[in-house]
């Protein structure tokens, strides 16, 4: 509409509005003659303008709807009641929610009994320009569709009804508009903006995807029961693009301009380009509601041009000034309420917000009157160039730094400095008032002062030198020797006092808050990390990897907090969890194994392409995997480990050290599930899958001759070849892996009589042995071996730390162990009665002892997954043997 025209008709209508109406058909005769469209408009306004409506919350295309088709609109809503009962795709509709221009809102339900679920479905409703209208409705479906963000009500589903008319399905939100969820829970200035805030964040993303919503407003922002904002109604979105899908819409924007005027910004009413900066304009408005409880602008009537010229031609009010504006207080609808009085008005506002008049007006005067007004400046151009640039003033608001709405003046800059560091001016300020009263002596005192600063300061960086020296750089320059375990243990102990005694004096620097954490892992690693040569200390492994992670929780928890702090996080849980798995708390385990999960997973999506971040998560997925198998979930077990995989086999980019580091534990994932396959029975699987990690760990293994680690896995990868390979029947082909796997260990025992892990698997290889040569004709070779293995862990066992970590139940495997070999014996020698007898009495002997040794285990803690079926099945073992001692020896087998 031209601007003269405009005028003339707004003339016209306030002329017409101060006379009676009986008046009005003659003064429209003269001022609208020979011009009947004139006469139209001017007739529909003075009809809107007699109603007591809230008709300026409503968009345009309502008021359209009804000057258009009154008659089609009873039409309508009679028709919506039939909706009631009535069934689209697989939901039923079992209410309505709402109306707007172009659609009804309807809830509704699953009707298929596949689960329970409640939706909201919005139908286009019929009439007007039925052709613009659906392209409009399809448009806003097709926007939702590519939308994923946690304050933008989600799409769920859509289609065409069998009558032919669109609908789309989305997810209920179950909430009060934005403005009237702040009021009713007394928000604070604080807490509105940080809900805002996430408005616009939503906003945000919508216009990165090059959408302008142009009708935000609080009843297109719902806030759920748990304060998650909404953002809904992207029905009159404009897509900053050329829109070939929709072409009619070019033509429908320009005709019938949609709106909801009061938050409309000026190039809306003007009919002028849409951009970005409208949207940050409505937003503008939103705020100035939420923290004013009012609109920007006074309006002496109920007029749109009225409303249309404020907009475009005046300046809003101050928010800290409309505070205190006598007239209404306008709620959600815009309808207001006139109190009494004015001082009752302003008291109603500021106790919907927790604070005092005066308070209030202190609160919003100054930076957040200046960022609103720069929000809901006339000219586009001069408002934030984006949603996040106005949420980002705000929070530097929030934060006591300097907004971009304001004048970065000198004043302005120290004020804002003086306000975030007070204490610090205050203790400056009295510094130099005693200063004045005694410059010599404080000169004095502070030359000496500096000098025992000085000193406790050289002392303070030799000793955390000397710390760090010890923690990084010595224990990783032996970590791979052979034999290095107790040195490791004195290195890590001595590095760790330094540094506790450090920590007492500095407890609030964060870097060295890092490198006690670290100190602590390692001593835990030292103590009892299963994967690593160690002191079999788990009890002290445990509280130690807790002391690290009360530590790293702290970093992490900070507002400020590094991604670094939040990654190693990940390794505390890590640790803590193999010690609790090792103590058999699976449940305990899980737990915390599926708190590093979820912040793991996290930092993979903050940097996708951050290959560490991946290695990390994979790691939590194999400990997963570890602790589902002991709790007998296999299937979910199985799952994890192959994610593990997935992630370390599409890594191909890192440093070499890194590379051999994620293939080394490549190896180890392949190795554990194929440990997960032969608990299925799946034995081919399992020896091709233990084969896979065998080639790896030989190859790493053959590139680093002085890792003792990378020699002691490639051993565990020997040892369970030989495992599996035996369990299949092929003894013959397992012998040789026993062995070589048995003189690794020994050597490494040798060189290291500290190694618990070692020795630990020497004697698991010993049992492997024996069992083998038993099977294959050696009997007592085999009973010689086996025997070997309950010596091992008869001495592991008889430690307390050891107990602590492993339990007995090696122990009680190596006797069972040798309880089946002589019942082997007893079963498949030709040799006389008395000496199958004496075979028979020593497996029942062995047996007894294994089950005595599973019985105890069984009453301290809940048994692995692997290890639950042993105290049965030596039971039933220990009911043949009586059998066979029952019998007369001339009948023996």
């Amino acid at each position: 509409m031209e601007r003269d025209r405009w005028q003339r008709i707004e003339r016209i209508y306030h002329e017409a509005m101060q006379r009676e109406p009986a008046e009005r058909g003659s003064l429209l005769e003269v001022a609208c003659a020979e011009d009947e469209d004139l006469r139209s408009e001017v007739e529909s306004l003075i009809r809107y303008g007699e109603r007591p409506s809230n008709f300026l919350e409503k968009p345009a295309m309502e008021f359209m709807a009804h000057v258009l088709a009154e008659d089609l609109r009873a039409i309508e809503n009679s028709a919506s009641d039939t909706m009631i009962g009535t069934r689209i795709a697989q939901y039923r509709i079992i209410g309505k929610l709402g109306e707007g221009g172009m659609g009804d809102v309807y809830r509704a339900v699953r009707a298929d009994d596949q689960f329970e679920m409640q939706v909201a479905i919005k139908l286009v409703r019929q009439g007007l320009d039925r052709k613009s209208v659906e392209a409009r409705f399809l448009r806003e479906r097709q926007i939702l569709a590519g939308f994923e963000h946690e304050n933008i009500a989600r799409l769920l589903d859509g289609g065409t009804t069998e009558e032919g008319h669109p609908y789309f399905v989305m997810e209920l939100v179950e909430g009060k508009p934005i403005d009237e969820y702040c009021d009713s829970a007394k928000l604070g200035t604080t807490a509105r903006l940080d809900l805002f805030r996430s408005v616009c964040s939503a906003v945000q993303y919508a216009h990165q995807r090059l959408v302008v919503h142009r009708d935000i407003k609080p009843s297109n922002i719902l806030v759920t029961a748990d304060g998650v904002p909404k953002l809904l109604d992207f029905g009159i979105a404009t897509i900053l693009s050329h829109d070939a899908t929709y072409p009619e819409l070019e033509r429908t924007d320009t005709a019938l301009r949609i709106m909801t005027p009061q938050y409309a910004s000026p190039e809306q009413l003007h009919g002028q380009l849409i951009t970005t900066a409208t949207d940050v304009y409505s937003l503008g408005v939103v705020l100035y509601k939420l923290l004013t409880g009012r609109m920007p602008y006074r309006l002496d009537s109920n007029s749109p041009y009225d409303l249309a010229h404020a907009i475009c031609e005046t300046a809003p009010e101050k928010p800290s000034s409309a505070i205190i504006r006598p007239g209404q207080i306008t709620g959600r609808s815009g309808s207001g309420s006139t109190s009494p009085t004015q001082q009752t008005r302003v008291e109603l506002v500021s106790s919907c917000r927790s604070s005092t008049p005066k308070r209030l007006r202190r609160i919003l005067s100054g930076d957040l009157d200046q960022i609103i007004l720069k929000a809901l400046r006339k000219e586009p151009e001069r408002r934030y160039a984006s949603a996040r640039e106005f949420a980002e003033d705000l929070r530097s608001y929030l934060r006591g730094l300097p907004v971009t709405a304001r004048r970065g003046t000198f004043t302005y800059l120290s004020l804002k400095f003086a306000i975030r560091h007070n204490l610090v001016l205050a203790a400056t300020a009295i510094f130099l008032l005693v200063g004045m009263i005694g410059v010599a002596v404080i000169v004095r005192e502070a030359r000496v002062a500096r000098m025992q600063e000085a000193r406790a300061e050289r002392r303070f960086n030799d000793l955390r030198s000397l710390a760090n020296s010890l923690l990084f750089e010595i224990h990783d320059s032996i970590a791979d020797l052979p034999g290095s375990t107790a040195a490791r243990k004195l290195l890590v102990d001595r590095a760790l006092v330094y540094l506790d005694s450090l920590s007492q004096e500095s407890a609030e620097a964060p870097g060295l808050q890092r490198e006690l954490a670290t100190a602590y892992e390692r001593v835990g690693d030292v103590q009892g990390n299963p994967y690593f040569a160690n002191l079999g200390d788990t009890a002290g492994a445990i509280e130690s990897y807790r002391k690290a992670l009360k530590i790293r929780l702290t970093l992490a928890d900070d507002k400020r907090g590094y991604f670094e702090d939040r990654s190693a996080l990940v390794g505390a849980y890590l640790r803590l969890g193999l010690g609790l798995e090792a103590v058999s708390d699976f449940a305990a385990s899980l737990d915390v194994l599926q708190k590093a999960y979820a912040i793991a997973e996290a930092l993979t999506e903050e940097r996708p392409n951050d290959v560490e971040a991946q290695e990390s998560l994979a790691g939590v997925c194999f400990h997963l995997a570890g602790t589902l198998a002991d709790l007998g979930n296999m299937r979910a077990s199985l799952d994890y480990y192959r994610k593990s995989a997935a992630i370390r086999e599409a890594i191909k980019s890192g440093s070499p050290e890194f590379l051999q580091q994620m293939e080394t534990r490549l190896a180890g994932v392949y190795g554990y599930m194929a440990g997960d396959l032969a608990s299925k029975g799946d034995l081919d699987g399992a020896v091709a899958l233990e084969h896979k990690a065998h080639d790896i760990l030989a190859r790493l293994a053959a590139s680093n001759p002085k890792s003792a680690r990378l020699q002691q896995f490639l051993l565990e990868s020997e040892y369970w070849n030989g495992v599996y390979l035996a369990q299949k029947g092929l003894q013959r082909q397992a012998l040789p892996y026993f062995r070589t796997a048995l003189a690794g260990y020994l050597k490494l025992t040798k060189a290291d009589t500290h190694d618990v892990l070692a020795l630990r698997y020497a004697g698991k290889c010993y049992m492997g042995v024996g069992s083998a040569l038993v099977t294959l004709g050696a009997p007592e070779q085999g009973i010689q071996s086996a025997r070997k293995a309950v010596q091992i862990f008869d001495t592991l066992a008889a430690g307390d730390k050891a107990d602590n970590f492993f339990k007995p139940v090696d122990l009680a495997y190596a006797r069972s162990t040798l309880a089946d070999t002589y019942e082997h014996l007893a079963l498949t020698s030709r040799i006389s009665g008395a000496l199958k007898n004496k075979y028979w009495s020593e497996a029942r002997s062995w047996y007894q002892e294994s089950l005595d040794t599973w019985l105890q285990l069984e009453r301290k803690a809940p048994l692995g997954n692997a290890d639950a079926a042993q105290p049965h099945r030596i039971q039933h073992e220990i009911a043949i043997c009586n059998a066979a001692l029952a019998k007369p020896w001339s009948m023996l087998p």
